[in-house]
């Protein structure tokens, strides 16, 4: 087949899950949830791995201070998101 006519695997994955709803198969919800839930911590991860990086590296203490209070607001938004989905983990 050409390229660009194949239907994607995206669309093939939609469309099974499409078919198992309509026969009322348990579509896997807390998979979902969990993987919905990673996909809003990871940025929030990546975030916190480089403020730690710049702050072994920073040695100007106002710049050390924006970093820290960046941090902590990461770390509080982080939290909330594992109390919103019952404290499941990561």
């Amino acid at each position: 087949m050409a390229r660009g006519w194949g239907r994607s695997e995206e669309d093939q994955a939609a469309e099974r899950e499409q078919a198992r709803e309509a026969k009322g198969a348990p579509s896997g919800g807390s998979v979902a949830s969990d993987a919905a839930l990673k996909g809003k911590s990871r940025p929030l991860e990546l975030s916190l791995a480089r403020i730690e990086d710049l702050l072994a590296k920073t040695t100007n203490a106002a710049r050390r201070d924006a970093l820290e209070s960046a941090k902590a607001e990461i770390r509080e938004r982080l939290e909330g998101l594992l109390r919103q989905s019952g404290g499941n983990g990561l």
